[in-house]
């Protein structure tokens, strides 16, 4: 590289500048307060996707940025005029395409003597890619620790089922077996125990965006626990101490991975066969701040104090040669720090190993409805009987649920989402539509949607019912919409309450 000397110095200086910036997928822009002019480079053209002639302005800028991001963006650019310190922030825009990219901007502000700021320079780089790697990096990793736990939780799922099928042997033999209260209770514990397993299992093996809304901490763990406890059941006690906090603003998927890991490192911790003499302990409680702690502590080997500072760096591993990535805390330590917590461990050789899990509240947390958990039960009236349909390609399922039903509703059955559409299109109204969200053909979310031009109080009468929404659009659609929605095996008290409820709703 040559010096920015002679007459095309300052030309080359500026064309290798240009250069640097479009492979570093960087944009630089500088306000000038004197003249309050803003100024930017081809790289942040490039970036926000706008064409050369737009003039620089912030209300430019602020144009392309996700709604979502918009307030911390202002509020970020704010500071900017206030702080000597430099100041970063991740965020989104929306390019004129539509394509979504996210960004990681940079700024510093220049003071004069009186205090009064001379200039801000920011810097904007497109980090899409390298985002998109890292959630494939830890979508491979939460897959690793899936299968590692897969035997387990096959012996999690096998004994409750043994359990149900063994009571189900019994009442078809004696069908006036006088203990059937005992029995009913003990299968739909079991029944209880493979939901929470596989409501974990969909969780952990979702892939997709790193998309947040506000969670109970304790039901993450307990969906964590469900996939870890046979590999903690062997090596020690396990003992919650959960104190009731206040929602988090998180990912399931991604937080669940977090407490996986810190549970599984805490079973290898503990030598197998001496579960009387170990314990792993989880406790909750909510600081001084008002945030969040989890502390997830273990009586085993302890992590010698020499080796306490590298434990969360990357492929850093304590464990065996063909017994773990080395990924693990550090992909925990990552998923942690972008949620604006922070993750501890104190350690001592011989006596075990805590780590502590700090996280902000989420802030002004409106609610997400229930998955089917209703308010007030409606008391038993007779006008509130109705005609439900139910729209499922699983027969057996639809016909059980018919027979729950049947007593207080006139139920019908269909197989598809065609035929319910036929009736609906040929003057056939409901009360309620209780539809399965994933069938082929045509899924609940598209019956959604054709009712909602063809029908739309039709369509505000469903209640969605699911064996799991694996796919990402599925589970858009069910943040998007206001209808309930409930897992298989479905709670039917809980069932029936919604269903009357909304008969209630629509005949007032």
């Amino acid at each position: 590289m040559t010096s920015g000397d002679g007459p095309d110095g300052p030309k080359r200086a500026l064309q290798l500048l240009a250069e640097v910036q479009a492979l570093a997928h960087l944009g630089i822009w500088e306000w000038d307060a004197a003249r309050d002019r803003l100024s930017w480079s081809d790289g942040l053209y490039e970036i926000l996707g706008l064409p050369r002639e737009t003039t620089p302005t912030f209300a430019a800028l602020l144009a392309c940025v996700h709604a979502d991001d918009t307030a911390d963006v202002k509020q970020f650019l704010a500071r900017a005029r206030r702080e000597r310190n430099p100041l970063s922030l991740e965020y989104r825009i929306v390019r004129p395409s539509g394509e979504v990219r996210a960004v990681q901007a940079r700024v510093k502000a220049t003071f004069d003597d009186a205090g009064e700021v001379v200039r801000i320079l920011g810097t904007d780089q497109d980090i899409t890619e390298t985002k998109n790697l890292s959630a494939r990096l830890v979508f491979s990793d939460r897959m690793i620790s899936v299968g590692t736990l897969a035997g387990g939780m096959a012996h999690e799922i096998n004994n409750p089922l043994g359990t149900i099928s063994a009571y189900l042997d019994l009442l078809a033999e004696h069908p006036e077996e006088r203990e059937s209260e005992t029995i009913i209770a003990e299968a739909r514990a079991a029944v209880d125990r493979i939901r929470i397993i596989m409501r974990g299992l969909a969780a952990f093996s979702r892939a997709g965006e790193d998309r947040r809304t506000p969670l109970e901490i304790e039901r993450v763990l307990e969906l964590a626990i469900g996939m870890a406890g046979n590999e903690i059941r062997h090596r020690a006690r396990l003992v919650k101490e959960y104190s009731g906090t206040p929602p988090v603003l998180a990912n399931e998927a991604r937080l669940g991975h977090v407490f996986i890991n810190l549970l599984v490192n805490a079973a290898e911790a503990i030598p197998e066969g001496q579960a009387d003499r170990h314990e792993i302990r989880i406790s909750t409680r909510t600081d001084a701040a008002g945030w969040i702690v989890v502390d997830i502590r273990d009586t085993g080997a302890g992590i010698p104090s020499e080796i306490q500072d590298r434990i969360f760096d990357p492929f850093f591993t304590t464990k065996a040669v063909g017994k773990g990535t080395g990924l693990g805390l550090s992909i925990s330590h990552g998923i942690v720090r972008s949620l604006g917590g922070e993750i501890t461990l104190r350690s001592e050789v011989g006596r075990g190993s805590t780590f502590s899990i700090t996280l902000p509240p989420a802030k002004d947390v409106a609610r997400t409805r229930p998955a089917a958990s209703p308010q007030q039960q409606v008391e038993q009236d007779p006008k509130l009987h109705g005609h439900v349909l139910i729209v499922d390609d699983e027969i057996a399922f639809a016909n059980s649920l018919r027979r729950l039903l049947s007593n207080e509703h006139v139920v019908s059955i269909v197989p598809n989402v065609r035929e319910a559409l036929g009736r609906v299109k040929a003057g056939e109204r409901y009360d309620v539509i209780l539809c399965d969200l994933m069938m082929p053909e045509m899924t609940g979310a598209d019956l959604h949607a054709a009712l909602t031009k063809a029908a739309p109080d039709q369509a505000m009468r469903i209640i969605f019912i699911t064996g799991g929404a694996f796919s990402p659009s599925s589970q858009r659609f069910l943040e998007n919409v206001p209808n309930l929605c409930f897992e298989k095996p479905c709670d039917i008290q809980k069932l029936r309450s919604s269903i009357r409820q909304q008969i209630a709703a629509v005949r007032d």
